[in-house]
């Protein structure tokens, strides 16, 4: 009963979701204005079309359509966080989080840069009562500025450690990457083991776990490909220290294999081989994005409903976003329209 009002009201949003007939539709159009039109006639969609003004649709930029967009899952999540109890609002805190980390990246990026400018706008524009000193991070020119501006956010000890000893260096944006979402990890896994029990621990702990695995699979994969040469103890250190399903000893493998191809021959008989059956590295990505949808989708019709029916379901917000966007990048600019994920998404 704690979550009843809850799953209504995400029955009720999922219920306005794009279908593949839509997206379909939508890449069959002849411009962005079309699109644009289609979409404010949406139920899921016109809130965040009304922040465009129609007379400009032949005008806007990519970044103006994509910040609207945004701002329907940041509404949305607005509107899911009033039916979470007290208790759950640590966790329902994931997107926040996840936005800080993203802001701290785009800084650190532009800083290893040497420009300046503002940044665009971080790729989820959720970062309500965030820990963040937003215009700073944003306004920022040297890495000790960055470090003032992160210093009441989970990630300031990482930030910290990594500070160059040299003044006006940065660090190496590869490993704060990896650093920042372990520190993420690490922080909703220990909400988790403390605050929950029995089904809705299992669930977030496997929503967690599978989602670690199939990343550090991911990045073994890309190392492999694209820097060969890296040293397996170099693999660990950017690698998550978490494990769910695959054991330290099999990461451990994974990273002295010779090559892509070894890593492949390996997961074939992980509890992942489904996952990455007949894939080529180039399309891992994708696959990774297609067990985060299946999984989501599934706890959409789990019973009891917790807290991640609503995470869950701005996951799934989060990927029909992301559809979108590529359906618009492909009328506008002509980029490949992968209908296959499109369909899968929608259905």
């Amino acid at each position: 009963m704690t979550y009843g009002a809850l799953s209504a009201k995400v029955r009720a949003l999922y219920g306005k979701r794009l279908r593949a007939a839509d997206f379909a539709h939508l890449a069959g159009l002849r411009n962005e204005a079309e699109i644009l039109e289609y979409l404010r006639q949406h139920p899921g969609w016109s809130r965040a079309l009304a922040l465009i003004p129609p007379g400009s649709w032949g005008y806007v930029g990519r970044i103006e359509v994509e910040s609207a967009l945004q701002e329907e899952l940041r509404l949305e999540y607005q509107s899911l966080c009033y039916y979470v109890p007290r208790t759950d609002k640590p966790l329902m805190q994931f997107r926040v989080r996840a936005a800080e980390r993203t802001a701290i990246l785009n800084a650190l990026r532009r800083l290893k840069s040497g420009k300046y400018a503002l940044p665009a706008p971080p790729a989820h524009a959720i970062l309500l009562h965030g820990r963040l000193d937003e215009a700073a991070t944003a306004a920022c020119t040297s890495y000790d500025q960055l470090l003032q501006a992160a210093r009441d956010t989970i990630y300031a000890p990482v930030l910290q450690q990594l500070r160059p000893a040299r003044e006006g260096e940065v660090p190496d944006y590869t490993l704060t990457e990896a650093l920042l979402r372990t520190a993420y990890y690490a922080y909703f896994y220990r909400i988790v083991r403390q605050q929950y029990r029995g089904h809705t621990q299992k669930v977030l702990l496997r929503a967690l776990g599978e989602q670690i695995d199939l990343l550090n699979i991911i990045h073994v994969l890309r190392l492999k490909t694209y820097f060969p040469q890296t040293e397996p103890d170099t693999y660990l250190r950017i690698l998550f220290p978490f494990h769910y399903r695959l054991n330290p000893e099999f990461t451990r493998s994974l990273c002295a294999a010779p090559g892509a191809e070894g890593v492949f021959a390996l997961l074939r008989d992980s509890p992942y081989r489904d996952c990455f059956e007949n894939v080529h590295v180039d399309e891992v990505e994708e696959y990774y994005l297609r067990a985060i949808y299946r999984f989501n989708k599934r706890q959409l019709a789990s019973v009891p409903p917790s807290v991640y029916t609503a995470m869950a379901y701005l996951e799934l917000k989060d990927l029909e976003t992301s559809v979108l966007v590529n359906v618009i990048e492909s009328v506008k600019y002509g980029v490949p329209y992968n209908k296959e994920f499109a369909d899968l998404v929608g259905e």
